[in-house]
């Protein structure tokens, strides 16, 4: 390219005093160009690939890290392992996790965006650093103006407002905390005039959670062409299906195939990338190829019905033989098959297993290749301290080794909320349990005293790394669903029971989805369309048409952010909100002839009521959301 990509610039815009306490405001604009559309687009991309979420999890109200930090000097780490910190702190942001224990820890992540000269160009450059865990660098932006003099520029001192202008929180103790859809405000300039489809001037606003809308003076600020509201619905997810030999094939056909289609279209229209690991003596991710082209993980886009579709096609390979290998299963989720990170690390992972861990990477009784068996793939793992003295994998009883290694893998990787469904006969013999977390790490450390311990206490201990700590699930059998699913993470059942088992994944696949509205655009052959839509959820009503008081909001569809979702707050004895949303802007969209709304909760369609637009072709609609659905309507146009 000839032209500079990007020039990103965040400043604060006309927002009163009070939004200025309570928000971190990034703006980003293009030197003009004749790219128009492409570049929105491509700088949309950048964008929301890794700002929206590091804004998400960012607590502004939280001083103590800082969580947000403007000081040209900052850095991200004591010793980022040998990434280049020469450049200058444009934005620097903090959070924290804790690790279920015991002990309880805390980890801190860190991500700078760092304004640097590299390869004869400025860039901008994300550094990720999360606890111990190695530094990660990625160049977000490229072929940015330099400063106006290099010669004098001191990275320690001068911030690069000219690239990146921050506008933090001026007092974060007076935050809201309850609050949920506090605004970052970002504009990209596409080149062009205003009147040009995808040219001038577009405001994106996404989030980092807590201010209402009512605070910003509404002809203070240009409306925005992307608006996402903080939506808990969303991202990578994982489910991992045990179809081990000791299920049977009857289990697998009536009970095990139907629950995960279920779970598959409890997610379909929303905004989640959903992957599929089955495993026994090995695993394997099944689907449709997407994002990696090895097709070593596939996460399955669940706007897109035909890879929601594919992905339920791929559940007819689930076949009962083979053993029972956690760490496989986890190691196929969670990294690459040398044993480095996966690219995507999964928000949340639903594990499914009728058992305890039979076999391991390392096991040698398959014909396994031997980078297969590669006991080396885990730092501080001694895979040869293991001797006589711990029981040998006979493929059909515990195996400590196979479990500390399982637990080896989700010790990395712990900050991803797991949910663990056992079911079955299997999980209630004792065992001898040896474990002894030590042999992780010192090659001397002998193994612990045997005791005895059910399949089940084994599987609550790997998911609560430790001996108590998960959240069982209440299953309420007369109305055939889970009552606690908001906070439940192990489910446990004594048989394998269809209705059972499908509540579980049902209510596994909505922790986070369920009371939500996903809205797209699309044309009549079903394809995205092309230019922004917005759409207002003006209103929503309890079941006994009661109002609900709330400011509107607003959500947007684009080319490169195809959904927009609302989320509800449904408490426990309300069915249902009824839900009011309105294209708005419609002078933009001459271009288009509106054609209708549908809407459905998974399979099943949902009864959508027109709301008519003055002077206008247009509609809007009015749609149901109950508490233990995930709703996604379409706005079909030619």
């Amino acid at each position: 390219m000839t032209l500079p990509e990007l020039l990103i610039a965040m400043t604060v815009l006309g927002i009163i005093a009070t939004v200025l306490a309570a928000a971190v405001v990034v703006t980003l604009r293009q030197v003009d160009s004749t790219e128009g559309r492409v570049n929105v687009a491509r700088a949309e991309q950048s964008i929301g690939t890794w700002l929206p979420s590091d804004l998400a999890s960012t607590d502004v109200g939280d001083t103590t890290l800082p969580a947000v930090d403007l000081d040209p000097a900052a850095t991200p780490c004591g010793n980022c392992g040998g990434i280049d910190l020469s450049g200058a702190n444009a934005l620097q942001l903090a959070w924290k996790t804790t690790v279920a224990g015991p002990p309880a820890t805390e980890v801190i992540t860190r991500v700078q965006y760092q304004y640097v000269q590299a390869g004869g160009e400025w860039q901008i450059q994300r550094i990720e650093c999360e606890g111990a865990n190695p530094c990660t660098k990625i160049t977000v932006l490229h072929d940015l103006d330099p400063p106006a003099d290099p010669a004098t520029f001191d990275p320690d001192t001068d911030r690069p407002v000219w690239a990146m202008d921050v506008a933090a929180p001026t007092d974060p103790a007076a935050l809201d905390l309850s609050d949920n859809a506090r605004r970052i405000v970002v504009t990209v300039d596409g080149g062009g005039g205003s009147a040009e489809r995808g040219g001038g001037l577009n405001t994106i606003n996404l989030t980092a959670g807590g201010i209402a809308t009512s605070d910003i003076a509404p002809d203070e600020f240009t409306v925005p062409s992307f608006v996402r509201a903080r939506s808990r619905c969303g991202g990578p997810v994982t489910l991992v299906i045990d179809d081990s030999g000791s299920i049977g094939q009857s289990n697998v056909d009536n009970v095990i195939r139907p629950g995960a289609e279920a779970f598959v279209e409890a997610f379909r229209g929303t905004p989640t990338q959903l992957q599929i690991v089955k495993f026994s003596s090995r695993a394997d991710a099944i689907g449709p190829v997407t994002t990696d082209p090895t097709g070593w993980h596939r996460y399955a886009d669940m706007t897109d019905d035909a890879q929601v579709d594919a992905l339920k096609s791929s559940l007819s390979i689930l076949t009962a033989s083979g053993g029972t290998n956690w760490e496989e299963a986890f190691f196929h989720t969670f990294k690459r098959s040398d044993g480095t990170n996966a690219s995507t690390i999964p928000n949340r992972v639903v594990f499914f297993t009728d058992g305890i861990p039979t076999r391991n990477r390392t096991s040698k009784q398959h014909n396994w290749d031997s980078s297969y068996r590669n006991g080396d793939a885990f730092i501080h793992y001694n895979d040869g301290h293991y001797d006589s003295s711990w029981p040998l994998d006979d493929g059909s009883s515990f195996h400590q080794e196979s479990f500390d290694r399982a637990d080896v893998i989700l010790d990395q990787h712990r900050g991803t909320d797991l949910i663990f469904v056992g079911v079955g006969s299997g999980l209630t013999s004792n065992r001898s349990w040896i474990h002894n977390p030590a042999v992780y790490g010192d090659r001397t450390a002998p193994p612990a005293a045997a005791t005895s311990k059910t399949g089940s206490e084994i599987l609550a201990h790997l998911l609560a790394n430790g001996p108590s700590g998960e959240v069982p699930a209440i299953y309420d059998s007369g109305a055939g669903e889970y009552t606690n699913p908001e906070t439940a993470d192990f489910y446990l059942q004594s048989n394998f029971d269809p209705t059972a088992f499908a509540a579980a994944m049902k209510a596994a696949a909505l922790k986070d989805c369920g009371g939500t509205l996903t809205v797209q655009t699309k044309k009549t052959d079903g394809s995205p369309v092309a230019d922004e839509f917005v759409y207002e959820n003006v209103e929503y009503r309890d079941d006994t048409g009661t109002v609900i008081p709330s400011e509107p909001r607003r959500v947007t569809t684009s080319p490169v952010f195809r959904t927009g979702t609302f989320d509800f707050e449904i408490s426990a004895g309300t069915p249902y909100f009824s839900v009011d949303v309105v294209p708005q802007e419609l002078e933009t969209l001459s271009s288009y002839t509106f054609v209708g709304w549908s809407c459905r909760a998974g399979a099943t369609a949902k009864a959508v009521t027109p709301i008519p637009i003055d002077a206008s072709s247009w509609e809007g609609f009015t749609v149901d959301v109950a508490a233990n659905e995930a709703v996604s309507c379409v706005l079909e146009v030619s």
